[in-house]
């Protein structure tokens, strides 16, 4: 699915999902399966995520709250803030750069926490997690 100049919303729908826009927004709501995403010129809201993700904008803002992280998760900011929610109980293997990170990483983090890097394993690792900003990347766990 793609529009060369509008926003896109996917709501409930599993599988393997391929969404484009040149120039809108991209919104999604409950997905489960694999999701490939991305826009050069609008923000990208996602939520209640349940799957793998390759999402990309270059031109705004990103939000991603998960309730299980799939497969793998990819992600390419190149202007704007990154906001992401993920499962404090799952096993993930944390690659983070941007510009500043701001995180509450507790005791189930090993590896190393800097101003413009996380990398290292949350609860033993397992899943990749690597994200990629030239912004400020805020980590909730939920």
């Amino acid at each position: 699915m793609g529009t060369s100049g509008g926003s896109l919303r996917l709501d409930a729908l599993k599988g393997t999902i391929n969404a484009n826009t040149s120039g809108g927004s991209i919104n999604a709501n409950n997905i489960s399966g694999e999701l490939v995403t991305g826009t050069s010129g609008g923000s990208i809201n996602l939520s209640q995520l349940a799957c793998a993700l390759d999402a990309s904008t270059s031109g705004g803002s990103f939000h991603a709250q998960f309730t299980n992280v799939g497969k793998y998760v990819k992600i390419d900011v190149s202007s704007g803030h990154i906001d992401l929610d993920i499962p404090s109980k799952q096993g993930l293997d944390l690659d983070l750069r941007g510009q500043k990170i701001e995180s509450a990483l507790l005791g189930n983090f090993n590896g190393v926490k800097e101003k413009e890097k996380i990398q290292g394993k949350l609860n033993g690792g397992g899943t990749p997690f690597e994200v990629r900003g030239n912004g400020r990347i805020t980590l909730n766990l939920n």
